[in-house]
C-alpha cells in the first residue's frame, strides 16, 4: 500500500481538547488487521496533538493513530472524501512495528470526518 495524506476536519463526538486542534493532518503508512476486522490504518500526524485526561491524569503528546471507518459502505483510500473515522491514540508505540492491531495499545477518542489530501503539507 502506498501511503497519503489525510486530513480531519472535524469531530463529532470525542474530547473538546481534540477539537481545538482541528484540522489534524496526517500519512496513512500501513493498513493494520485487528481481531474484529481487516481494515484499521496507522497514521502519523503532522503534528503532535496534545491529550489530557484529567481524571486518569494523562497530559501527553500522541504522533500516531489509529483509524477505521464507521460506515460499511466507506472506506479509507487516497481518494476518500467526508469519510466518518473511528479515532484511536496510539498509546504504545509497539504498534508501530507490529503485524495486528492490538487493542490494548490504543484508546478509542472519538469520532471524526476525514478526506484525503493532494498535497502532504510538511511530510
Amino acid at each position: 500500500m502506498k501511503s497519503f495524506a489525510i486530513e480531519i476536519e472535524s469531530i463529532a463526538k470525542g474530547p473538546k481538547e481534540l477539537t481545538y486542534q482541528l484540522p489534524i493532518q496526517a500519512k496513512i503508512q500501513k493498513q493494520i488487521p485487528g481481531k474484529d476486522r481487516p481494515d484499521y490504518f496507522l497514521a502519523e500526524l503532522e503534528t503532535p496533538v496534545f491529550w489530557v485526561d484529567e481524571k486518569q491524569d494523562i497530559n501527553t503528546e500522541v504522533t500516531h493513530l489509529i483509524l477505521c471507518t464507521k460506515k460499511k459502505s466507506q472506506f479509507i483510500a487516497s481518494d476518500m472524501k467526508e469519510v466518518i473515522v473511528a479515532i484511536a491514540y496510539v498509546i504504545n508505540d509497539a504498534v508501530l512495528t507490529e503485524h495486528t492491531l492490538d487493542f490494548k495499545k490504543c484508546k478509542y477518542v472519538a469520532t471524526g470526518k476525514a478526506n484525503a489530501l493532494k498535497k502532504w503539507g510538511l511530510f
